[in-house]
């Protein structure tokens, strides 16, 4: 584990389960959007996404100037998009930024700051940002931005009051400190798994795949283009049967929505659930992918779901996870980022998904492969 100074970006949709309620498909699409969106700025001011838990972010960077650059891109974009709906239907983000000493483990990050960045997150007003004092000093004269100082701020968890200052919302009051206890995290998961991919937050900590170094399995060169199918296929009675088998975690609640009317095959045939015998190597993990809805944009909200290797130890005995995803699907295949690693689903003329893992790690960097078949 590596100690290190990083700025902290943490994020979420105000009143979100709201908005699931009174338009839960419409909501979902746009989660996938906001998801891509984080995932564009982010990496366009150089940073990375640490984690993506139901409408909740955690982005790493290595300054603040380039933190609270992309909280603004954010916002701005965020804020054009609102226009084209109603006051009621409005998607607000609220942001926190802090800099912090942290430390990393295989790409996951623990200490206070990540703390600290989530209280931020709590006090900034709708459509605002609020950062630390430290930020604020960092980024003074080098971004072009009014900062409000809300004085001393006492959260919870934390013993020692936080100096804070907002960004944006001028006119918003600063909201008062949430509650994030895990209970509370968990209930807004599973309200977005009414409409996508359940999200129960204490099981989807990335630890990374450190442990599989063995080499891939040989990969076809080219492989050949998708075919048409007949559309959505899925048993969740068999989904969870062999998950069962092979220790692998789901979330409480899982289906495959229908596609819309007149979208071309080469999307809506990766509508359903993939999984078999199959490891990335020999001692790697086995896998569970489900894709349960894409819009006509060819965004694919889903769910990857992974065991613990063949030879395990005392670093991954518990390293069974299952993630969240919002995917981009196209001719080049199904593709999410988890941690440090990149997965990337290509559907095969047997309706078979031919897989590739491309991670990198203190360790080194791998690249492995796997076939998953369609659970029907």
């Amino acid at each position: 584990m590596k100690r290190k100074i990083s700025a902290l970006l943490a994020a979420d949709i105000v009143k979100y389960s709201k908005l699931v309620a009174e338009a839960e498909e419409e909501t979902v699409r746009r989660l996938a959007d906001c998801r891509a969106l984080f995932t564009d700025m982010t990496a366009r001011h150089g940073g990375r996404i640490v984690n993506m838990v139901g409408d909740a972010v955690l982005a790493e960077f290595a300054s603040s100037v380039d933190a609270v650059r992309c909280a603004l891109d954010v916002q701005e974009t965020t804020r054009s998009r609102n226009e084209a709906y109603p006051d009621d239907r409005r998607m607000h983000i609220r942001i926190g930024v802090t800099l912090a000493d942290i430390m990393d483990k295989d790409g996951e990050l623990f200490g206070d700051g990540v703390n600290i960045a989530a209280r931020l997150e709590s006090l900034s007003p709708p459509g605002g940002i609020c950062v630390s004092q430290i930020v604020r000093e960092q980024v003074a004269g080098k971004i072009a931005a009014s900062f409000r100082d809300i004085g001393e701020q006492r959260v919870k968890n934390l013993p020692n009051p936080i100096r804070a200052y907002v960004i944006g919302a001028a006119d918003a009051t600063v909201s008062r400190p949430r509650k994030r206890a895990a209970a509370g995290r968990a209930l807004a998961a599973a309200v977005l798994a009414a409409g996508g991919a359940a999200v129960i937050a204490a099981a989807v900590h990335w630890r990374g795949s450190g442990s599989i170094t063995a080499s891939a399995p040989a990969t076809p060169a080219t492989p050949p283009p998708a075919i048409a199918a007949s559309g959505p296929h899925f048993d969740e009675a068999k989904v969870r049967a062999l998950a069962a088998r092979q220790s692998i975690p789901l979330p409480p609640s899982l289906k495959v929505l229908p596609a819309a009317a007149g979208m071309p095959h080469a999307l809506t045939d990766y509508l359903g659930a993939w999984g078999g015998d199959q490891r990335w190597n020999k001692r790697g993990r086995q896998g569970i992918l489900v894709v349960e809805s894409i819009d006509e944009a060819g965004t694919a909200i889903g769910v990857y779901a992974q065991g613990v290797p063949l030879n395990t130890n005392t670093a991954t005995e518990n390293s069974a996870r299952f993630v969240p995803f919002a995917a981009v699907v196209s001719d080049k295949g199904l593709h999410f980022a988890w941690g440090r690693s990149n997965y990337n689903f290509l559907l095969m003329p047997d309706g078979s998904l031919w897989g590739q893992l491309d991670s990198n790690n203190e360790r080194g960097h791998f690249d492995l492969s796997i076939v998953l078949n369609r659970i029907e």
